[in-house]
């Protein structure tokens, strides 16, 4: 198990608050090494709870569920890890492992696999990069890009205006590429936030109450996009395009 230490870059409450947070993560993994998975999912979710949102804490704490074999928070919590360290080979070795173990175990119960492993183009395309890293690139090349289209005028020599001209095109281009790419990072034009059902065979209804009509049911790994929190229930939009209604408790947010 991958045992990294936390930075916690604290406002306010002190070396306290430091110390408590870092006792958190110290039990978490002592808990995880000794087997207890359900003690170290406790430990490491007390830290979401106080908000440390860290790629190790998501990574380990999607190990220990991965452990208890509930594969949906698994999944939840390795891609909560690499939105935050998209370079993390560990956390995308650990996500293609719990969907393909989840996928092996509804095959068996259903005849099927419903856990789907390819993300959409953009989001591959664009996987292995940080929105921070991208926006970044925004900025410099669109930068490099304009300050070449205002150097063409002065250019005198037919050879360097048109260098110029290219280099101003190839920048352009990759300023476009980066927007893409913190467009998709965001999910610019997107409904409410990206989610995976958690608990096989989660409910879904027309309204959010427990006699509102059944619909169906969603698998656990399944993704969905949560709209909104209303009482104990999540609207959701699903695979299929549909708004529904499923219990708060059954879906997770990444």
């Amino acid at each position: 198990m991958r045992l990294a230490l936390i930075t916690l870059i604290l406002l306010t409450g002190g070396a306290a608050r430091a110390d408590s947070l870092n006792d958190l993560f110290q039990r978490g993994n002592a808990a995880f090494a000794r087997a207890d998975y359900e003690t170290a999912v406790k430990e490491y979710e007390s830290l979401g709870e106080a908000g440390i949102d860290d790629a190790d804490v998501a990574f380990n704490l999607a190990s220990a569920y991965g452990a208890l074999g509930r594969y949906g928070q698994a999944i939840r919590y390795f891609e909560r890890s690499l939105r935050l360290d998209p370079g993390d080979a560990a956390a995308r070795d650990g996500l293609r492992l719990a969907r393909e173990t989840l996928g092996e175990r509804q095959a068996r119960a259903r005849g099927e696999a419903i856990v789907v492993d390819r993300p959409p183009l953009t989001e591959a395309v664009f996987s292995f990069f940080g929105v921070d890293q991208l926006a970044w690139a925004l900025l410099i090349t669109a930068w490099i890009a304009v300050g070449l289209l205002l150097a063409l005028p002065a250019a005198r020599v037919e050879g360097i205006q048109l260098g110029i001209g290219i280099g101003a095109a190839l920048f352009g281009a990759l300023a476009l590429a980066s927007a893409l790419g913190v467009g998709a990072k965001l999910e610019w034009g997107k409904p409410g936030l990206k989610a995976v059902i958690v608990r096989e065979g989660a409910q879904v209804r027309e309204g959010p109450d427990e006699r509102a009509s059944l619909l169906g049911e969603l698998a656990e790994g399944e993704a969905v996009r949560v709209l909104a929190r209303e009482g104990r229930f999540a609207r959701v939009l699903t695979g299929g395009e549909r708004e529904a209604y499923v219990l708060g408790s059954d879906v997770g947010e990444l």
